[in-house]
């Protein structure tokens, strides 16, 4: 515990003398040669000073002088020592006794008590303090403490140790242990202090690592789930949003459940998740936890988190959805977990309905807004993928145009013929599979991609959907298959001259281009 190495705390983080000081305590730890002789120096020259103090005006027991000296040198090159090797702990505490038995040494051999040195036995309780972080440390140097003051009043007495320095050895022991526990704290402190600025920082960077990749995402539900799970070290991250038909809220991404568990998942009535969406302010669950899940079963399922927390996501005043986030542990409202998913849940609102307001207007710019199909620009893309993946599949591309269009519209009006267009696509979307791809090129001009079929079935469904025509009206559809090295432009190509035959021979039928 004693040679553990304090974290490194970042400028500015905390006050400048602070900062100053934690890093001293920093680099004694570290046992860096420099910084050693930087820190301990002040104690080294003021320690000395009591050796050479003494001489002057002092009978002086010189033998006994002489091995206090040794004494001090010994204890010095042992502190040292272990401080290069890293542990601060076993080199402070025995070398601060050390230097308070070589003190020891000095003071009775100047005279006893009347050597008036005991204040420098200071020293080695302000060392121990500033770079030991383990408290038995310190109190085994107090422990030396009351030793230096106590042994020689109890085992050599007076003249040289009269029984009236009971009082300053009680003096002593006290303000030595004041001085000693309270900077002890202080450095204590200010390493709590300093390990909390760093973990804020490194939190700080991941939100921001993590907002600048969401921004980027082509799924930002799924990677803000992931993102609140790591940087808040959840349990499991996920979403409720309202079902655009009947408001209910539901699951739809969860970190955690698979999707095809969770997605669509309702939350329960009166639940903590409700609450949160109907109020608009967050709810921090601790206790009686499953009473308050908005889904006891999938709570279960992600390993019964013991702290929920739901928070609104909001958007211009209005609740749009309710990120909630689990812990296995109890987490309270002022944890920097709790407080950075829930300024990630604010990122979280803007990330989503920028994600969907792209992905409106890129359906807004591949659909045509008239029968709801996809546009020419669809058309171009879908058709180009179709033919690069086709491999050895069959690709057919069929051709449309309603007959007499123009005669229609002019007979009946335009919007009757908005009307018919908008019937068509919705018989003809009511007669094709999920791949098919059907798509209005413009007018009265529609097309139709066929992937996997053969010939028979191109065929049929082409003349499938020439019956489905609503009304009285007719059309006409020209086919082409993909030949080896045909070009999307090719294809179609083909397939627009065999409509206009189809056109020209009287139109009301389908022709295939010729194979």
């Amino acid at each position: 515990m004693g040679s553990g190495q304090p974290p490194a705390a970042p400028p500015g983080t905390f006050p400048t003398h602070e900062r100053r000081l934690y890093m001293d305590v920093r680099a004694i730890g570290n046992g860096g040669s420099a910084a050693i002789a930087r820190q301990l120096g002040p104690f080294a020259i003021t320690a000395l000073s009591a050796w050479v103090a003494v001489l002057f005006g002092t009978r002086m027991d010189w033998t006994e002088y002489g091995i206090s000296l040794a004494l001090l040198a010994v204890s010095w090159t042992y502190g040292v020592t272990m401080g290069l090797r890293g542990n601060a702990l076993t080199g402070t505490v025995l070398g601060s006794l050390g230097f308070l038995a070589a003190l020891g040494l000095l003071r009775d051999a100047a005279g006893g008590s009347v050597a008036a040195v005991s204040i420098v036995s200071l020293l080695p309780v302000f060392q121990t303090a500033l770079y030991t972080r383990d408290r038995l440390g310190l109190w085994i140097v107090l422990a030396g403490i009351a030793v230096f003051y106590l042994a020689p009043l109890v085992f050599i007495g007076p003249p040289h140790y009269p029984n009236s320095g009971y009082r300053s050895a009680l003096l002593g022991i006290s303000v030595s242990s004041i001085v000693g526990l309270a900077t002890h704290e202080l450095v204590a402190n200010i390493r709590r202090r300093a390990t909390e600025a760093r973990h804020r920082e490194r939190i700080l960077s991941r939100v921001n690592d993590a907002m600048q990749d969401l921004y980027e995402s082509t799924d930002p539900r799924r990677d803000a789930c992931r993102a609140v799970e790591d940087v808040s070290e959840a349990l499991v991250v996920g979403l409720y949003e309202p079902d655009p038909a009947t408001q209910t809220l539901l699951m739809t991404t969860t970190t955690r459940t698979p999707d095809a568990i969770a997605a669509g998942a309702p939350a329960k009535p009166a639940s903590a998740v409700e609450t949160a969406f109907h109020t608009g302010e967050p709810q921090l669950i601790c206790e009686n936890v499953e009473e308050h899940v908005g889904n006891v079963a999938l709570w279960r399922a992600d390993g019964a988190p013991s702290s929920l927390l739901y928070q609104p996501l909001l958007r211009s005043g209005q609740t749009v959805g309710v990120l909630f986030v689990g812990w296995r542990d109890r987490v309270v409202a002022t944890s920097p977990r709790v407080v950075v998913a829930s300024l990630l849940a604010h990122e979280i609102a803007a990330a989503i309905y920028r994600q969907d307001m792209i992905d409106q207007l890129t359906d807004d710019a591949l659909t045509d807004p008239l029968t709801e199909l996809p546009n020419r620009r669809a058309w171009d893309g879908h058709l180009g993928s179709a033919m690069a993946d086709a491999d050895h599949r069959s690709v057919a591309v069929a051709m449309f145009d309603i007959d007499r269009f123009k005669q229609f519209n002019d007979s009946y009006g335009h919007p009757a013929g908005d009307r018919l267009l908008r019937d068509t696509a919705a018989a003809w979307r009511a007669e094709i599979r999920a791949e098919d791809f059907l798509a209005r090129l413009g007018g009265e001009e529609f097309a139709l991609l066929l992937t996997g079929r053969d010939t028979a079935s191109v065929k049929a469904l082409v003349e499938r959907l020439r019956n489905s025509m609503p009304g009285q009206q007719t059309v006409s559809a020209g086919i082409a298959l993909r030949r080896d090295g045909d070009t999307p432009e090719q294809l179609l190509s083909r397939a627009d001259r065999a409509l206009y035959e189809a056109k020209a021979a009287g139109r009301n039928r389908a022709v295939f281009a010729d194979r």
